[in-house]
């Protein structure tokens, strides 16, 4: 749980030795850990047999082109009704994110929840650019520092997640760890009734790497909470292609969300 202010301190002492003029009281000062700005989480309960989900597609590029992919994060879970045809799943869909679906008590798409609010609620694609505004105000209470791994031989991914506490009070919730995939070239049903055979599918949900729920994570002020994560892909899934989302929850919603790819 001190990880990082070992860090820190080596740090700090490899630099101060160097510097003969200062006295040895001050060599030890506490470095405060750094604010960090707020990333928002939408999750897009989506299918490819939804006609209007492109349109919701679009509002996530929009949102995304206004504030940056490291402040909204989007992750398009295939579920529901439109998520299989005569009972038959779609290639996107996955029985996690049709339990995700249920959970909600979701009865139509596209629909989605940014960063879980209020309790959570379900936003429509055209109120998602209120709930974004209305997250970035506020200052994150954790940070994390997310590294992967890749075997290509065995396409086991290795992963570490760093939980950093910033907030003056103990954090705590539910740690979760999620495979997104980008650049899907599958169908999609379009707005106008029509079939696109080669719609780009992007950041796609794939896998729960950790508990579906997520797993108890408390972090103090300053200190560190280490998990260690394994995944095997799919042989379908192109690993140059995915990506980790982080996320740090409660019942009150999204504390922090982050993204890194999976292959640098």
């Amino acid at each position: 749980m001190k990880k990082l202010y070992y860090i820190l301190m080596l740090a700090a002492l490899g630099f101060l030795a160097s510097c003969d003029e200062i006295s040895q009281d001050e060599r030890l000062t506490y470095v405060e850990p750094p604010q960090v700005s707020r990333a928002v989480l939408i999750e897009d309960y989506t299918g490819q047999y939804c006609v209007n989900c492109p349109r919701a597609t679009e509002e996530i590029e929009r949102l995304i082109e206004q504030y940056g992919d490291t402040t909204v994060i989007a992750v398009a879970i295939h579920s529901g009704p439109f998520g299989k045809y005569k009972g038959e799943p779609s290639p996107l869909y996955t029985e996690t994110g049709d339990m995700y679906f249920s959970k909600w008590g979701m009865s139509a798409q596209p629909v989605g929840l940014v960063d879980r609010l209020f309790g959570p609620m379900l936003f429509s694609y055209t109120d998602w650019a209120g709930g974004v505004n209305y997250e970035i105000a506020f200052k994150a209470p954790v940070s994390f520092m997310t590294e992967a791994s890749y075997d290509e031989e065995t396409r086991q991914a290795a992963i570490e997640v760093q939980t950093i506490g910033l907030d003056s009070a103990l954090v705590s919730g539910k740690l979760q760890v999620w495979l997104i995939e980008d650049s899907i070239d599958s169908f999609q049903l379009m707005p106008d009734g029509s079939r696109q055979e080669h719609y780009n599918h992007m950041h796609v949900f794939r896998a729960s790497v950790n508990d579906p729920w997520g797993d108890e994570v408390s972090v103090a002020h300053g200190q560190v909470a280490a998990k260690n994560y394994a995944i095997r892909l799919d042989p379908a899934w192109v690993p140059e292609h995915c990506a980790i989302v982080t996320f740090l929850y409660d019942d009150e919603g999204v504390k922090q969300v982050a993204k890194k790819r999976l292959i640098d």
